[in-house]
């Protein structure tokens, strides 16, 4: 899945015969476990930076099984300027992948993303409220091309205005859409993905992808990216180009410790990364 990656990663798989039980003569399901390991200029997830526009070090692995079904954990290193105290972004996930034919295939999952220790705040420093989301993912590919749809079953990143009021405007006003508990639960992410090969190894993927968050429709955006991977040898070396509308409050540029970033802007990102 590793729908985290700033590109995906071209996995090695490692085929593992599953032992038969003696008193069981059904088929048992072959597997693949796999590892991956990478590192960014800048972790680049919907449009969005996640380390304060600086490198990030990342990895993760799989358990894939010919029947379809998948498990897997995967983590990067994030910004403690925009995760408050926290510093490491890891997901676990895992669903289902199954097939029509050989061009056209489909996946649901659920996955949780986990910022250890992190808190979100903004005015109160400890309001208690979490980083932590948990998604339920559905997606089709035909050939080249990859539809996925991202719905949140929690808060969405922690946007609410019970333990977290998310006063991000100038003027002070707030990105909610109107006055009372309000809560981003239901959000959703829909994105497209087109990858044509072109070279052995070689290959452009382009993308466009718009996030919904409910009951605060100003922080709604769309992004854009395109890629150049290269894989060899188990290897994936890339340049990532991505671009977003998302306006100028302080959930997408954010000011800590003298540094003024746009996390939101045109963002030009290097990657290298392998698997095993």
């Amino acid at each position: 899945m590793q729908n985290k990656l700033l590109c995906p990663f071209i996995l090695a798989t490692l085929a593992i015969h599953g032992p038969a039980l003696a008193a069981d003569t059904s088929p048992v399901a072959e597997y693949a476990i796999s590892g991956n390991v990478g590192f960014t200029s800048d972790y680049v997830f919907n449009g969005i930076s996640q380390s304060f526009r600086s490198p990030a070090l990342q990895g993760g692995f799989d358990y894939v099984r010919t029947d379809g079904v998948y498990l897997g954990t995967w983590a990067s290193s994030v910004s403690g300027n925009q995760y408050t105290n926290a510093s490491l972004e890891w997901d676990i996930y895992g669903g289902y992948n199954g097939k029509v034919d050989d061009d056209l295939g489909y996946n649901i999952g659920l996955m949780s993303v986990v910022y250890p220790g992190g808190k979100a705040y903004n005015t109160t420093p400890d309001s208690g409220k979490k980083w932590n989301t948990t998604e339920v993912i559905v997606g089709t590919t035909w050939k080249g091309l990859n539809v996925k749809y991202t719905h949140t079953l929690t808060d969405w990143y922690g946007i609410n205005t019970g333990g977290f009021t998310p006063v991000m405007w100038a003027d002070g006003s707030s990105t909610a859409d109107s006055a009372g508990g309000q809560s981003s639960k239901g959000s959703g992410y829909v994105e497209a993905n087109y990858t044509l090969e072109i070279a052995e190894g070689s290959s452009i993927t382009a993308h466009a992808g718009h996030q919904k968050i409910k009951n605060f429709s100003k922080l709604n955006y769309t992004d854009y990216k395109l890629a150049l991977n290269k894989a060899y040898a188990g290897f994936n070396v890339g340049l990532a180009y991505t671009r977003t509308n998302a306006t100028d409050n302080t959930l997408y540029h954010v000011i800590a410790n003298g540094d003024d970033r746009k996390l939101s802007g045109g963002i030009l990102a290097l990657f290298a990364g392998r698997s095993f």
